[in-house]
């Protein structure tokens, strides 16, 4: 009785660490500010740990190709799962918002993409389009207006759209960045028709057989998530 009662003891203190061990989440950078309240409002509900990897979603997708040990990928666009091995779930959760933001020493008001061929405006901070969907989007409203030759050779490219937003705020005079970033640096920005771009949507994948992870992949979905996610820019798909 006595060695049952130890063998149970010890399949408890197992299954406790095991409950311990953090979720990891490689995500679109973009997600940085809402994933961070979001992974803090989980652990806080559920007691399970959430370890946050923001990057470019397509830097993202090649440590992934290349091994990397991610639980839930969330890029910001579903096209980089294509490349990647089936995962067991997968279903979008949210939608991004690019715009065009100038900083608030070329006194600017930008009614539209055509505001980057102006003389002030000296340096345009991107994120690489073949890293960061959000980068792409912005090549697509560019062409779409007639600019993006002119433009190139403003351009400083950034590994994601976060990156793009921190250049915007020091190194560059204008910025292709997301919409929450935008207003957190509170100066003056344009925001391109949806149908202009290809949308960005964020679609979260499950990768591991793993109860944890299944957990947060549902979390992603309930009201107080989409909620919270709504608040910092980022609408239902």
């Amino acid at each position: 009785m006595a060695a049952v009662r130890k063998l149970l003891l010890l399949v408890g203190l197992l299954s406790a660490a095991w409950a311990r061990e953090p979720v990891t989440v490689a995500a679109a950078s973009s997600l940085n500010a809402p994933l961070r309240a979001l992974a803090a409002r989980f652990q806080e509900e559920r007691g399970i740990p959430v370890r946050l990897v923001f990057a470019a979603s397509g830097k993202l997708a090649l440590q992934l190709r290349k091994g990397a040990p991610y639980d839930l990928y969330l890029p910001a666009d579903p096209a980089y799962l294509e490349a990647l091995p089936r995962p067991l779930k997968a279903r979008p959760f949210a939608r991004g918002t690019l715009v065009l933001y100038l900083h608030p020493r070329t006194r600017l008001a930008p009614q539209g993409p055509e505001v980057l061929l102006r003389p002030e405006i000296r340096r345009v901070a991107l994120a690489h389009p073949e890293l960061a969907p959000y980068g792409r989007a912005a090549v697509q409203v560019m062409r779409r207006f007639g600019v993006w030759q002119a433009v190139q050779e403003k351009l400083i490219y950034a590994e994601s759209v976060a990156q793009a937003a921190g250049y915007a705020a020091f190194a560059a005079d204008a910025g292709w960045i997301d919409l929450q970033s935008a207003q957190r640096l509170a100066g003056p920005y344009w925001r391109p028709a949806p149908e202009s771009h290809s949308p960005l949507v964020y679609v979260a994948a499950l990768l591991v057989p793993r109860r944890e992870a299944e957990a947060f992949f549902d979390y992603l979905q309930t009201r107080r998530a989409q909620s919270l996610l709504a608040r910092y820019g980022y609408p239902p798909p």
